[in-house]
C-alpha cells in the first residue's frame, strides 16, 4: 500500500465507484476499498485533503495491493466517461491531433468475441474505441495481436511519466494528461470513420514522401551535376597548378643559378676590393700616425724652444741686474775717486758704461736674430705640416669613396636576396594553394564516391583521386 498518495474513490453501497467528496465522513462513508474489499474509514477535515483510508487494526487490509496506480486507472476512465471526448492523434506517421466525441463510454466491459477487458470502449458514429491506459504495464505482443486480428480501433496512452503535484490526484490533472500525454494506436480498423482518416492522412504522408524524394533526386541531380562541374574545373585548376609548379620551378632553379653565378664573381671582386681597401686603410692609419708623431715632435720642439728662450730672458735678465751692480759700483767709484780726478773718472766711467750698453745691445740683437730665425724654421716645419694634412685628408676621401662604393654594392646584393626571398615566397604560396586544392579534394571524395555510388555511376578513377589529379602532364 503506498504511503505518499492518498485514495480519493471507494466502492459504496451499490458497489458503484464512488468519489471521497460523495459521502458522509468515517465509518458512516459505508465504502469498501477497490483492492481488497475492507470496511474503509472517510477522512475529512481541514489539515489533509479528503481521502479513505483503511482502519488500523484491519487485518484485510495488511495484504491490500492499492497504489496510485490504481488510483489514477480510476480516474483516468472517470474523466473519460464525464467529458465522453478524447483527443487522439490522426496515422502513425507525423500524425495530427482530433478531438473525437463520443456517444457512450463503457467501463471495463469485454469486447465481442474475446475475453480481452480493455480500461475504456467509446462509441462515436457507431465505432468503437478501445482505450488502454498504461501506467507501468503496456499491452504485450499477444494482446495487441488479437486486437488487430479482430479488426478494432484500439489506442493506448502511455501515463507512466506521470507525477502528481500534491498527495491527492485531481481529475483536472487527468484530463490535462489525456491531452499531452504520448498515444500509439495498437490496431486500426480497416474501415470506419477512424480508419478512413489515419489510411487518408497515411496515403497523403505517402504522397508527401514521393514528391519529397522526387525533389529530393531533382536536386542530387542538380548537384551531382554541380559536383561534376566542379571536379571537372578542380581538374584543370590543379592541372594549370602543376604546370605553374613546373615552370616555377624551372625559373627557380635557372633564377638561382645565375644569381648564385653572379653574386659568386661579385662576392670574389667585393672580398678583393675590401682587401686593398683594408691594406689601402692600414697605410693611411700608419700615416697619419707618422704625422701624428710628427706633430708631436713640433709641439715638443716648440715647447723646448720656448723653454730656451725663457732660459735666454732670464740670461739677459741677470746680464741686466749685473750691468747694474756695475754701473753702481763705477758711481761708488767715480764718488771715491772724485776729488782726485773728476774728469778723469768721469771719462772712465762715461767709457765704461757706454762699453757696458754695446755689449748688452750686441748680445741683445743676437739673441733677438736667433729666435726670428727659429721662429721662421718653425712657421716652415708648420706649413709644411698643413700640406701634408691636406694630401692625407685627400687619399683619406678617396678611400671612403671606395667604401661607400662597397657599400652601394652590399647593398644591391643585399635586394638582389630580398628578390630571392620574395620569389621563394611566392613559390611556397603557390605550393600552399596547390596543398590546400589537394585537401579541398580530399574532403569531398567521400561526398562524390557515395553521391556517383548513389546515382549507379562508376568511380571514374583508378587509384587516388589526389593522385590521379596530381599526375605529370605532358605538353
Amino acid at each position: 500500500m503506498s504511503h505518499n498518495y492518498k485514495m480519493t474513490r471507494a466502492y459504496n453501497e451499490q458497489n458503484w465507484i464512488t468519489s471521497i467528496d460523495d459521502v458522509q465522513r468515517g465509518l458512516k462513508c459505508n465504502c469498501t476499498c477497490v483492492d481488497c474489499g475492507s470496511q474503509l474509514i472517510a477522512k475529512k477535515g481541514a489539515v489533509q485533503a479528503n481521502h479513505f483510508a483503511h482502519a488500523p487494526d484491519d487485518q484485510k487490509a495488511r495484504h491490500c495491493k492499492w497504489s496510485y496506480e490504481t488510483e489514477l486507472h480510476l480516474l483516468a476512465k472517470e474523466v473519460l466517461n464525464n467529458n465522453k471526448k478524447l483527443t487522439i492523434p490522426v496515422g502513425n506517421f507525423d500524425p495530427y491531433s482530433f478531438t473525437l466525441i463520443f456517444d457512450n463510454v463503457d467501463i471495463e466491459t469485454p469486447i465481442d468475441n474475446s475475453k480481452r477487458i480493455p480500461d475504456v470502449i467509446g462509441y462515436s458514429k457507431g465505432e468503437q474505441i478501445l482505450i488502454e491506459i498504461a501506467v507501468s504495464h503496456f499491452c504485450g505482443a499477444e494482446k495487441t495481436s488479437e486486437y488487430r486480428r479482430l479488426n478494432k480501433n484500439a489506442i493506448e496512452f502511455d501515463f507512466s511519466n506521470f507525477v502528481p503535484t500534491s498527495e491527492v490526484i485531481t481529475l483536472e490533472e487527468v484530463s490535462d494528461l489525456f491531452e499531452n500525454s504520448n498515444a500509439k494506436w495498437l490496431s486500426i480498423a480497416p474501415a470506419g470513420f477512424i480508419g478512413e482518416l489515419c489510411h487518408a492522412h497515411e496515403r497523403q504522408s505517402i504522397k508527401d514522401l514521393m514528391f519529397e524524394r522526387r525533389e529530393f533526386l531533382n536536386k542530387y541531380e542538380q548537384e551531382k551535376t554541380s559536383l561534376n562541374a566542379a571536379v571537372t574545373f578542380l581538374k584543370e585548376q590543379l592541372r594549370d597548378l602543376s604546370y605553374t609548379k613546373n615552370n616555377l620551378e624551372v625559373i627557380v632553379k635557372n633564377d638561382e643559378e645565375k644569381i648564385r653565378s653572379a653574386f659568386r664573381k661579385e662576392y670574389k671582386g667585393l672580398v678583393e676590393n675590401i682587401k686593398y681597401a683594408s691594406q689601402k686603410l692600414a697605410r693611411i692609419n700608419e700615416s697619419i700616425n707618422q704625422r701624428s708623431n710628427i706633430k708631436n715632435e713640433i709641439d715638443a720642439f716648440e715647447v723646448r724652444l720656448i723653454n730656451e728662450l725663457k732660459i735666454k730672458n732670464q740670461n739677459l735678465v741677470n746680464k741686466q741686474k749685473e750691468l747694474q751692480e756695475n754701473i753702481r759700483s763705477l758711481e761708488l767709484a767715480k764718488q771715491f775717486k772724485i776729488k782726485e780726478s773728476k774728469k778723469e773718472v768721469h771719462d772712465f766711467v762715461e767709457k765704461e758704461k757706454a762699453l757696458l750698453i754695446s755689449r748688452f745691445n750686441e748680445s741683445l740683437q743676437h739673441e733677438v736674430t736667433e729666435l726670428s730665425l727659429t721662429q721662421l724654421e718653425i712657421r716652415s716645419e708648420i706649413i709644411q705640416l698643413y700640406g701634408k694634412r691636406d694630401e692625407l685628408q685627400n687619399i683619406i676621401t678617396k678611400k671612403q669613396n671606395i667604401i661607400d662604393l662597397i657599400s652601394n654594392q652590399q647593398n644591391d646584393i643585399s635586394n638582389e636576396k630580398k628578390r630571392l626571398e620574395l620569389l621563394k615566397l611566392e613559390v611556397i604560396k603557390q605550393n600552399r594553394q596547390y596543398q590546400n586544392a589537394a585537401k579541398n579534394i580530399e574532403r569531398i571524395t567521400p561526398d562524390l564516391k557515395e553521391i556517383t555510388r548513389k546515382g549507379g555511376i562508376p568511380w571514374p578513377f583508378a587509384h587516388n583521386l589526389i593522385d590521379e589529379l596530381s599526375k605529370e602532364i605532358k605538353p
